[in-house]
């Protein structure tokens, strides 16, 4: 099932919406994290309401959607800088997947940007075309979506709907690649249209694209046309048995045979085929966790699949991958370092920069092959790229065999009666209960069983490194000061990629990062050995700081986030992955712009209505106790 508009959609729908342009803004509303509804009085049309998703869809909506009572950040700016002025234009940025919608009010220009490519974001522009805020600030892969930063458009690529033929016939002559794949790689254009221009050319889609002659080059040209500028727009949704496949803004020959449903309007269209998860009955708390048990088998089954495709992709590109990998050693061996080649890349026209999305300073790539999106290292070889996939498969193959008998365990408890809301109602078992030696500090038991630790404050920070950390832990930290001193217990055990990725998440959310309402901060890993308060020299070490010793792994880029919820009658906190799948009531935080005790009481007063007796919540998940898991600073419900 398509996931979000494609550039063709997107060329449709903007076509559609310039009934828009002349049109009053009202207000802005935040439906959820990723989606906004814009109120508009148009000229002609009357009341009307815009829907933005980031990364999937955009357009005209009669669906009511209920937003949150207190209005996020987001929606509030974008009511002080549009609510009551004019739409001036509405444009596709080429043939990308980006809206422009400019707005003017007292002589001031701003620009809504949507983008709807994945991991897009929605931004508002001043007239200089810096971002006034984003929806979701965010730092990494070659892009600074954060406030006062330029907005930087991705790298634009040839027009199918403007090439020549001549151009044409010189893009398929110089590749080796077939027909389909060529005209995907070159022409801006996903697998579906691919196989749509061939079709209607009535060339073989797997034909090599530099064997064409040049009566067949001229129907592939033709086809372009048809395909890429169609004469009217009837928009359908296509079913694949009773479950919908595709919407298109015009029908395509390569759904031909398939059950179809036809629309006045592509935004109706959209509306329909792009629906929210319907809001199901309150299920019983054991209903929830097997409901949570089961999507997280099918997620894991699915990032398994994916990532050996992946594997296998990279085998099936070999020797283009080699290739890339080769200029970009060769670039090394001249002494340039990764942010250099990035700089050039993004200026050359070499065939193998073309595939390159984005590229970080350690060598990280982004690629965009056929269509496929893919991350290698510029530091490995192809197989040991390959191997990052298949290591990943296996992990997830692990987890899924571990949701599994967790749901095994649910499903004997629930036909045995029992349910973890009467066991968190027994008095005696709480009364029972001693704190552990470690709920003093910062803590979470990772995925995978293993306990990690930081300090609160610079005290917390002292007491762990002399008392609990061991040479044969893990340690973790940000360059920036403020963060915990993070020790996963390893116990003398190899410690899994996925608790090391989630003691990032917890050093880094609980560092002064999340004051600083970053989406994402870099933190280092060292052995226990090589964590030391001998200090050099000369130098003085204040109270909670250390000297590391030896060479330090850097895990760029970590999310912050974390959740916070109840399971087996104890208030837990942590990285949402290490707490999602264990507690229920849950809630998933991000910075935002509530203090720690309002959100406390905003979660307690929500988990209420969730517990017949509130002395058991009371007893069970206090508002101090849910603040002392709260990072310091601002935070919000994640949407």
């Amino acid at each position: 099932m398509k996931r979000a508009m494609s550039n063709v959609d997107v060329a449709a729908v903007t076509e559609e919406l310039q009934a828009l342009v002349g049109a009053f803004v009202g207000k802005a509303y935040q439906i959820s994290s990723d989606m906004i509804r814009l109120t508009l009085q148009a000229p002609g049309i009357g009341k009307a309401e815009l829907l933005m998703e980031a990364g999937r869809r955009v357009h005209l909506t009669e669906r009511g959607r209920e937003a949150s009572r207190t209005p996020p950040q987001f929606p509030v700016v974008l009511r002080s800088h549009l609510s009551g002025g004019r739409i001036a234009s509405i444009q596709q940025h080429e043939l990308d997947r980006v809206m422009e919608i400019a707005v003017e009010r007292a002589g001031e220009r701003r620009v809504l940007i949507v983008e709807l490519f994945p991991k897009g974001d929605i931004a508002l522009l001043d007239g200089d075309g810096r971002i006034i805020l984003p929806l979701r600030p965010m730092v990494g892969g070659g892009r600074r979506m954060l406030s006062g930063e330029p907005y930087v458009y991705h790298e634009g690529q040839i027009d199918p709907r403007y090439v020549s033929h001549d151009e044409l016939s010189k893009i398929l002559e110089s590749t080796d690649a077939e027909l389909v794949r060529a005209l995907a790689r070159n022409l801006n254009m996903g697998g579906v249209y691919g196989e749509e221009v061939c079709l209607r050319a009535e060339v073989e889609k797997t034909r090599p694209a530099s064997g064409l002659d040049d009566e067949e080059v001229g129907r592939v040209h033709a086809a372009l046309g048809e395909v890429f500028q169609p004469k009217e727009i009837k928009p359908e949704i296509v079913y694949e048995g009773e479950a919908p496949l595709d919407v298109v803004p015009s029908p395509l020959m390569i759904y031909k045979g398939q059950r179809r449903q036809q629309f006045e309007s592509l935004s109706q269209a959209l509306d329909q085929f792009f629906v929210e998860k319907v809001e199901k009955p309150k299920a019983s708390p054991i209903d929830r966790r097997l409901e949570i048990q089961k999507r997280a088998i099918e997620e894991f089954e699915v990032l398994e699949k994916e990532s050996v495709r992946a594997g296998e992709f990279i085998y099936e590109h070999y020797p283009e991958i080699e290739a890339l990998l080769a200029t970009l050693k060769a670039a090394r061996d001249k002494g340039l370092s990764y942010t250099e080649i990035w700089e050039r890349i993004r200026e050359s026209n070499l065939p193998q920069a073309k595939a390159i999305s984005s590229m970080d300073y350690k060598g990280e790539v982004h690629l965009v092959l056929d269509s496929q999106e893919l991350d290698i290292s510029a530091e490995l070889s192809v197989p040991q790229n390959a191997q990052r996939y298949y290591d990943k498969a296996k992990e997830m193959l692990r987890k899924r065999e571990g949701a599994k008998a967790a749901l095994e365990t649910t499903l004997k408890l629930k036909e045995g009666g029992a349910t973890p809301a009467r066991r968190r109602s027994d008095p005696q078992r709480r009364r029972k209960r001693k704190a552990r030696w470690y709920e003093r500090f910062r803590w979470f038991n990772s995925s995978d069983g293993f306990l990690v630790i930081g300090g609160r404050d610079s005290d917390g920070n002292e007491e762990i490194f002399a008392k609990y950390l061991e040479k044969r832990d893990l340690a973790l930290h940000t360059d920036a000061p403020g963060a915990p001193l993070t020790v996963i217990k390893a116990g003398g055990e190899e410690v899994p990629e996925s608790t090391i990725l989630e003691a990032a998440q917890f050093a880094v959310s609980y560092s002064t990062l999340w004051k600083g309402g970053l989406a994402a901060g870099d933190c280092y890993l060292v052995g226990g050995d090589q964590v030391t308060k001998t200090p050099e020299s000369g130098e003085f070490l204040r109270k909670g700081a250390f000297v590391i010793r030896g060479e330090r792994r850097y895990l760029r880029d970590v999310p912050l986030g974390i959740a916070v919820g109840i399971a087996d009658d104890m208030l837990i906190g942590g990285p949402t992955s290490a707490i999602r799948g264990r507690a229920d009531p849950v809630v998933e935080v991000e910075p935002g712009e509530y203090n720690a005790d309002d959100l406390a009481k905003r979660i307690y007063r929500a988990w209420g209505e969730k517990f017949k007796d509130r002395r058991e919540l009371k007893a069970l998940a206090p508002v101090d106790g849910i603040v002392s898991f709260l990072p310091p600073g601002g935070s919000r419900e994640k949407g």
